[in-house]
């Protein structure tokens, strides 16, 4: 197995540690997290809610290792974008920490509500409210960066032919769509969760089938990227 193919097959899995366990733990702590009634229900479910965010955590090291894998082949298309990549999954993976620790503080607020004996909620409930809404932009940004890094990934796929063409106009595309979608939800008061149910299929079945294709074809034998000794 020659030193691209492993690359390849390192890659695919990296995709697809990041795209299961984030479509899988979810669903499990923010529905919980984000309800109106999350001060007398979330501390309840504090377990479920920690696996899910333990789950969601695996997928950060997949998040920032996937350019730097990339690296050593996009470099001999375009350097400067192939650290640009690096720079914004980066990136994308700090604001993903940061939102996760914004959701834990909401787990925290309602494990302080109910051992001081469920008093008063409205203070708490603003409090609640204030980090939901911080969140909120941070998740906001958080796709931004996202859909900024899909653009960057499948324009370099696409100039270095390293997959097949479809699959990276198909991810620029996916890429636009939920870049757009992330502006509209910023200036016409959208959910930044809204925008993922609606924007976010496109490009994750584009992530699946690049996985596949990557596990079980490689990269693209006749691409130049890889007959260069550059």
């Amino acid at each position: 197995m020659n030193k691209e193919r492993k690359i390849a097959i390192i890659v695919g899995v990296l995709f697809l540690i990041a795209l299961v366990f984030n479509i899988i733990a979810m669903p499990i702590y923010q529905p919980i997290l984000s309800a109106e009634d999350f001060l007398t229900t979330a501390y309840p479910q504090n377990y479920k809610i920690v696996v899910g965010m333990l789950l969601d955590f695996i997928c950060i090291p997949a998040i920032i290792l996937i350019p730097i894998m990339l690296f050593p082949l996009f470099k001999k298309v375009n350097e400067s974008l192939a650290i640009g990549y690096i720079v914004f999954r980066a990136i994308e993976g700090i604001l993903f920490i940061i939102s996760l620790i914004g959701y834990m503080s909401l787990l925290s607020l309602s494990q302080i509500y109910q051992s001081s004996g469920s008093p008063d909620s409205s203070h708490y409930q603003a409090l609640g409210n204030s980090i939901k809404a911080g969140n909120e932009w941070i998740f906001m940004i958080y796709i931004i960066f996202f859909a900024f890094g899909a653009l960057i990934l499948n324009y370099l796929l696409y100039t270095s032919k390293l997959v097949p063409i479809f699959i990276s106009v198909w991810g620029f595309l996916a890429g636009i769509f939920m870049l757009v979608g992330a502006v509209v939800g910023m200036f016409g008061s959208i959910e930044a969760m809204k925008i993922m149910t609606i924007c976010g299929p496109p490009i994750g079945l584009n992530e699946f089938v690049l996985v596949i294709w990557l596990l079980f074809k490689g990269f693209t034998s006749s691409s130049s990227v890889l007959n260069t000794k550059k």
